[in-house]
């Protein structure tokens, strides 16, 4: 393997962490939000609208978070960061 093709996967391996920290911000940050909303919905006992603001703000949180997963499972299903087999000619001596 040459320098160029170190440089390059070094490059796709900093794309790939690139996305999983920001894919784990999108999910960490709607966690926090799922939290908060349950944490009120059982301790303020809500009255009726403020039950249904609760409710709408968990299905869009969970909406949220399986944006982050699809994105999750779309890196496994991207043929650019597939590694690529070595030639064997590389490997001979």
């Amino acid at each position: 393997m040459g320098p160029s093709e170190l440089d390059e996967l070094q490059e796709r391996l900093n794309a790939v962490k690139a996305g999983i920290r920001e894919i784990a911000h999108d999910i960490s940050g709607p966690l926090g939000v799922l939290r908060m909303a349950a944490y009120f919905l059982q301790t303020a006992k809500p009255d009726e609208e403020k039950r249904e603001h609760y409710y709408k703000l968990i299905v869009d949180t969970v909406e949220k978070v399986e944006g982050g997963l699809k994105r999750l499972r779309a890196l496994n299903d991207d043929p650019s960061l597939a590694l690529k087999p070595s030639d064997p000619q590389e490997n001979q001596t």
